[in-house]
């Protein structure tokens, strides 16, 4: 590694300029083997930048004095099963890293887990790399935020031209190359429901929750899976259960006004053309039909108003789309990986709560076999069994309120068909007996062929915008992907529960990502 002595002020130039570009309460993640390891660790607690964690590989290693929390693995385990513990521990310190800060020599890696495969699984991931090459106080700042993934091989060829000094980047500059100053793109807090909201989401805004029940039957009952103890107790699994609820709840509330804006709609619409054609039954209703009408239309004109003002509809789609990422970064976390960190593109997506997600502490204590089993097992229940159910049941719901839309459509389509074959033939037959239909008879032949459109033009809508019929092959679709993984979960090994449930995860988030492109669809419909 070359004289300690000029590595460690690479080490302190390295973290001071960290600090100048806005670092101030990091945690460094570390193995703090003897050599580079501990000098790092040594430099950071100088920089006073934050806490120190190590990542033990093995159950045995014995903490150092250096770490303020741990992590151990069981190296023996995954030897036993054909694994490399080195290169377990780097793949674990690196899913939870916004930053690998390597001292290297810019070689290919001797051994697995050595400091080359640190840096070529930090490319692969799209991590940004703060290099020190041993010997000098260049700092060089390969790939970042802005990059794309970038391949090994490709970067070994022409290491020292891809590779940016940043000796002459300003703070901010610097800030900026490593995604510190990328803002949350969510609004991360709900404002305090005031008395009219808390009476809105009791009636008006249940309206969808009311239709849903209708049209599709109660929902299966929920299943609770069984949180290990010893995991509701950590630290940062307790920060993104609580960030997760919080965003859940907030998408949640969102999702009723959203949808329940877009019944409402839709019914007012229809309604206006039963008060629109009344006159034809009732000649005295005009002037009251011509101001129901009005005032229906201006409660439908200032709804409408009002939600594109707000933007509901893309406010909706991130608080879903973030609800949905932190669900799954804390059964990640549980399992030593990052729901951003797969190989498609996904891992963009801790753009949307990077604060957050930068804050969270990685589980400490011993991955012993019966960690392993437990976390594990909720886990899996978690990512696989329990999402099978849920879109199981999402599925038959959705399909069935779509079957009952067609056949609201369709039966009233046929009543007025009925209705005029029935008025063309009968009127005839009337009028050559030397009788005339009552005004109120060609009154509802009117009215119908007024308000059966509407109807159509509804349901119609109703099903362009909340999407049943295409949510329910999306469900029935995730869950064959999911039986699919349930058939052949692993043993309770860490490493094979890791990529089944990275695979998890990409299903998972595949679909909420076809969701989330619905975004602009989901617009309200004025309905008329």
């Amino acid at each position: 590694m070359g004289n300690t002595s000029s590595l460690s002020r690479a080490l302190n130039l390295a973290f001071g300029r960290l600090k100048a570009a806005g670092v101030s309460s990091a945690r460094l993640l570390t193995g703090l083997a003897p050599g580079a390891d501990e000098l790092g660790a040594r430099a950071w607690i100088r920089a006073k930048l934050g806490p120190v964690h190590a990542i033990y590989p093995f159950l045995s290693d014995v903490r150092s004095p250096l770490a303020d929390t741990a992590t151990w693995l069981d190296g023996e385990t995954a030897i036993r099963a054909g694994r490399n513990p080195h290169l377990a521990q780097t793949r674990w310190l690196l899913s939870h890293a916004d930053l690998l800060v390597a001292v290297w020599t810019g070689k290919r890696a001797r051994g697995a887990g050595g400091t080359g495969d640190a840096v070529r699984i930090a490319l692969e991931a799209g991590l940004p790399i703060l290099w020190i090459e041993p010997g000098t106080m260049v700092l060089r700042l390969i790939g970042g935020p802005g990059e794309p993934s970038l391949d090994f091989l490709e970067v070994m060829e022409t290491l020292r031209q891809m590779a940016r000094p940043i000796e002459w980047m300003s703070a901010e500059a610097l800030a900026q190359e490593l995604g510190l100053a990328q803002p949350d793109i969510v609004e991360s807090v709900e404002p305090l429901p005031s008395r009219v909201d808390r009476l809105l989401h009791r009636s008006l805004w249940r309206t969808f929750a009311l239709f849903q029940r209708l049209a599709g039957g109660r929902p299966g009952p929920r299943v609770d899976v069984s949180l290990p103890a010893d995991l509701a107790n950590q630290d940062g699994f307790k920060e993104l259960d609580t960030a997760y609820v919080s965003a859940d709840q907030r998408a949640t509330r969102l999702a009723a006004i959203h949808r329940s804006e877009q019944i409402l709609l839709l019914l007012a619409a229809v309604t206006a053309a039963v008060v629109g054609s009344a006159p034809a039954v009732w000649e005295s209703f005009k002037i009251p039909a011509v101001f129901g009408e009005f005032v229906l239309g201006l409660a439908a004109l200032a709804v409408w108003l009002s939600a594109n003002r707000a933007r509901r509809h893309m406010r909706w789609t991130q608080a879903r789309r973030l609800a949905e990422q932190l669900r799954l970064e804390r059964v990640a976390w549980a399992l030593g990986i990052s729901a951003g960190s797969g190989p498609s593109a996904h891992r963009r997506e801790k753009t949307l709560a990077p604060t957050l997600l930068r804050g969270i502490a990685p589980a400490q204590g011993a991955f012993d076999a019966d960690r392993v089993a437990r976390w594990g097992a909720w886990a899996s229940e978690e990512l696989i069994g329990g999402q099978a159910r849920y879109h199981h049941g999402q599925a038959v719901r959705n399909r069935r309120i779509a079957h009952r839309i067609h056949l609201a459509e369709d039966g009233t389509f046929f009543f007025l068909l009925g209705a005029l074959g029935s008025f063309l033939v009968a009127n005839p037959i009337v009028e050559a007996m030397g009788y005339e239909l009552d005004h109120w008879v060609v009154g509802i032949m009117l009215m119908s062929s007024v308000i059966v459109p509407a109807i159509g033009a509804a349901s119609i809508a109703l099903e362009a915008k909340l999407e049943f019929e295409e949510q329910a092959e999306r469900s029935t679709t995730l869950v064959a992907r999911l039986d699919e993984l349930a058939d052949r979960l692993p043993a309770p090994n860490l490493e094979a529960l890791q990529a089944t449930a990275r695979d998890a995860i990409e299903h998972l988030l595949s679909e909420a990502d076809q969701w989330r492109e619905g975004a602009r669809r989901r617009q309200l419909t004025r309905g008329g």
